[in-house]
């Protein structure tokens, strides 16, 4: 993967498909508003439907949220780098047109050094979403992209065959971990968690 090549795409507000900790995503700059737009629009994505971001560090993460609640910094020392999307407090460096209006954004702080990389050198959080069209199942290998997908993507990385499960998606309400949607770590948060 050309981690420099991505980095001049994104940055000039185009997207590339490539091969993240979970599944293959679409990602982009999350900054962007014509990003933003331009990813529903490949994905044939309703902007009722809220994207989720990435982050490449703590300190990327603090940029862009108002604050963290103990029990969120405690799912942040436990899981991340890792499979957990959770719902933040987002501040007003995120657009509204990712979060549908809502005051929470979904964040992730994947395993993966070439994202961790990617998000480093362009200096800005990555929008990720699943490399699929809205309703159609997750893509594991590169032959499953749609050409419709493909035509509108700048650089495509083929990373093999990926067999892993979503991310686990979380919030936090009066003091208790809530699943929003389960994937590879729903058993650790049921058992840590109580719930």
């Amino acid at each position: 993967m050309n981690t420099e090549e991505i980095v001049n795409i994104l940055r000039e507000g185009k997207l590339a498909i490539i091969p993240t900790d979970t599944v293959y995503g679409i990602v982009g700059d999350a900054t962007n508003e014509e990003t933003i737009h331009e990813t529903y629009k490949v994905k044939k994505r309703p902007y009722s439907k809220p994207l989720i971001i990435m982050v490449s560090s703590i300190e990327m993460l603090k940029q862009y949220t108002e604050y963290l609640t103990p029990l969120e910094q405690d799912l942040i020392n436990r899981y991340w780098p890792g499979p957990l999307t959770i719902l933040l407090h987002k501040n007003n460096k995120i657009s509204n047109y990712i979060t549908n209006n809502s005051p929470l954004v979904g964040i992730r702080f994947p395993n993966n050094k070439d994202l961790i990389t990617i998000m480093n050198n362009l200096n800005k959080p990555l929008i990720s979403t699943s490399a699929n069209i809205t309703g159609t199942e997750t893509i594991t290998n590169i032959s499953m992209l749609e050409d419709e997908m493909t035509k509108q993507i700048s650089y495509i990385f083929d990373g093999g065959e990926i067999n892993n499960n979503p991310s686990t998606i979380v919030k936090v309400e009066n003091d208790k971990v809530i699943i929003l949607r389960e994937g590879y770590l729903t058993k650790s948060l049921k058992e840590t968690y109580k719930i």
